[in-house]
């Protein structure tokens, strides 16, 4: 399910940092990675450095015991690395999140984002921890709007390979004009929480179920803060509505604005194959 990584790398990446991230990557059951490096006007470094950065970092990926291959291409970065992810058969793509200046990032646009945005395959974001590496996972929250993206997430959720202690199951809604409409909207969000969670016990030691109204990436990152969650599973609808296309989906919000990494699903990706234990 979460064999083959499709890793984009800039070369500029703190390589302390980068190789905890790959650590994370193996904890989740990859093994293999695929480095990408689309060289740009903006980060254009001779091929020759760029190949022999690249070797040095494999090798201490190798040593991790992780197969590795590189790739340096030329050209637009999001839509290239995009398209090889998909020829070599990823099933994944994973982003080393370097946030932008508000002013950059409205001006240039970012590369991760674009990637988010025209991405087909699931993404891993990492969001290093500044000291205690981000390698395990503890607490993990999934935001779900009971749609077409539960369908492409909970196979991720309850697979043996993707393993955390605690799993928190968060719906934002609206709230009803009425009380008693609100009641009643309020215990079919509850319902719908437990029916999921019933499907996911077997996987986690805890399954707790949160229910919360407001603007929903605000609360997604409030309640990924409250419970200390090390990642926030989330789904990206591929029929945003007119908000969300004029605002940006919540799926490239939260990048930008949660405290750890992020998990992003694709409603339409397929489905993974379903792992035993003991493989």
């Amino acid at each position: 399910m979460l064999n083959t990584a499709a890793v984009k790398i800039s070369l500029d990446e703190p390589q302390k940092k980068f190789l905890e991230m790959i650590a994370c990557l193996k904890s989740y059951g990859t093994t293999q990675i695929h480095l990408i490096h689309v060289r740009t006007k903006s980060r254009y470094i001779y091929r020759e450095k760029a190949e022999a950065r690249l070797e040095k970092i494999s090798e201490k990926i190798t040593e991790m015991g992780i197969e590795v291959s590189t790739h340096i291409h030329n050209g637009h970065a999001p839509s290239l690395f995009v398209e090889l992810a998909e020829n070599i058969r990823a099933d994944y793509l994973c982003l080393y999140w370097r946030p932008k200046g508000l002013l950059s990032q409205a001006l240039l646009g970012s590369i991760d984002s674009d990637i988010l945005r025209i991405s087909n395959l699931p993404v891993f974001v990492y969001k290093p921890r500044l000291f205690t590496p981000a390698v395990e996972l503890n607490r993990v929250l999934y935001a779900t709007d009971f749609k077409s993206t539960d369908a492409a997430a909970m196979p991720y959720l309850v697979d043996s390979r993707f393993k955390a202690e605690t799993l928190y199951l968060l719906h934002v809604g609206e709230r009803a004009p009425d009380p008693t409409s609100d009641k009643a909207r309020r215990e079919g969000v509850l319902e719908n929480l437990r029916h999921l969670a019933d499907q996911c016990r077997h996987a986690y030691a805890h399954v707790e179920v949160l229910e919360s109204i407001g603007l929903v990436s605000r609360e997604i990152v409030r309640q990924a803060r409250s419970n200390k969650t090390d990642l926030i599973v989330v789904g990206k609808s591929e029929k945003p509505d007119a908000i969300a296309r004029f605002v940006g989906s919540t799926a490239e919000i939260l990048p930008h604005k949660a405290g750890c990494s992020v998990f992003i699903i694709p409603s339409i990706c397929s489905l993974p194959a379903p792992q035993d234990d003991d493989q």
